[in-house]
C-alpha cells in the first residue's frame, strides 16, 4: 500500500524586495494609480510564474479616494502562497477574508492591482484605527483613524 502526501507539511521563507521605497505618505499618494478603502472577501492561488507563487485577493471596495474605477471589487495580486509539498511565506502576509485596508496599488496591464512596495501600499482598518503593516517602508508617523487618514489624502490629491 502507498500513502501520498503523508509527510509533514514544509514551510519555506522567502524574501521580497521593492524597487521603490515610500518613506511618505505624499509619495505614495503620487504613485498610486488606485487609492481604495476595502474588505477582502476571498483569496485564491493564482498561477505561479517561474516558479514563483501567487495569490489573487478580491477586495470588496467600499471607498474610492484615487483613480476613475467604479469597480464595487477589484483583484489585488501578491507574490506567495502554496506550492506542491510546502507554503512559502513572505514579509508580506496574504490578504485574508474579512480583513480591512486602505490600499495604494498600481494597476496592472491584466487589470489586476498590486500593492505598492508590497506591506507599504497596505494599510490595515479595524474599526475606525489604521496601521502599518510590519516591514513597511512608510517612515513617517500617519493618522490613527481612517477619518483623519482620508482627510490627509485627500488633501495630497
Amino acid at each position: 500500500m502507498l500513502l501520498g502526501g503523508c509527510s509533514p507539511a514544509r514551510t519555506q521563507g522567502a524574501s521580497a524586495s521593492w524597487a521603490k521605497a515610500y518613506p511618505t505618505l505624499q509619495e505614495l499618494t503620487q504613485d498610486a494609480d488606485a487609492i481604495l478603502v476595502g474588505m477582502v472577501e476571498k483569496s485564491t492561488p493564482a498561477s505561479a510564474v517561474d516558479g514563483i507563487p501567487f495569490t489573487d485577493a478580491t477586495v470588496a471596495v467600499n471607498i474610492w479616494l484615487k483613480g476613475k474605477e467604479s469597480a464595487s471589487a477589484i483583484t489585488v495580486k501578491q507574490t506567495g502562497g502554496a506550492v506542491p509539498g510546502a507554503s512559502v511565506s513572505v514579509v508580506d502576509p496574504l490578504m485574508q477574508p474579512g480583513e480591512s485596508s486602505m490600499l495604494f496599488l498600481h494597476k496592472n496591464d491584466d487589470g489586476t492591482y498590486t500593492a505598492l512596495s508590497g506591506p507599504t501600499g497596505r494599510l490595515l482598518v479595524s474599526g475606525t484605527a489604521v496601521t502599518k503593516m510590519p516591514d513597511t517602508s512608510l517612515a513617517e508617523a500617519i493618522p490613527e483613524t481612517l477619518p483623519a487618514l482620508i482627510a490627509e489624502i485627500k488633501l495630497l490629491l
